[in-house]
């Protein structure tokens, strides 16, 4: 692995609707993909219920993404659900030293019908799978230069 871990990606998943069946499932392949990323200490699929969940649900895995790291160990990987905004929703911030896997992590997610922003170096993007099942992928300014 490489030791410069130099930036911060922060990431956020949002799916609009889905139940419980639906969401594990999406976790389960995202926990495979990162498997097969050759990720490390990639653990199980996790439920979470109530106050250990602070949400409703919380289905998650736990990894280490090559490339990446966070504070206190393995990577957190999910969707938890918020019954104020009835939607799943999960975000996370990394350190990088290549954006080859974490974006394939995003990308993947996207095609699973995840609603994904990322955020680094001063720019947003959003993926997002179309009607036709591409993934789209939009790019802006993380903020307005004018006001900078």
């Amino acid at each position: 692995m490489n030791t410069k871990l130099n930036v911060a990606y922060s990431f956020s998943w949002h799916l609009p609707s889905g139940d419980f069946a639906q969401v594990r499932s999406i976790i389960e392949s995202l926990r495979r993909y990162a498997i097969d990323l050759g990720s490390e200490a990639v653990s199980d699929v996790i439920v979470l219920t109530g106050t250990e969940a602070q949400a409703d649900h919380v289905i998650m895995f736990t990894a280490i993404v090559p490339n990446a790291t966070s504070e206190g160990g393995p990577q957190r990987y999910g969707l938890g659900f918020s019954p104020e905004e009835k939607s799943w929703t999960w975000s996370g911030v990394v350190r990088v030293s290549s954006f080859r896997e974490i974006s394939g992590m995003m990308v993947h997610a996207a095609s699973l019908g995840v609603e994904v922003g990322t955020t680094f170096a001063g720019m947003v993007m959003e993926y997002r799978r179309n009607a036709v099942g591409e993934i789209e992928v939009q790019q802006r300014s993380a903020f307005d230069l004018d006001d900078f």
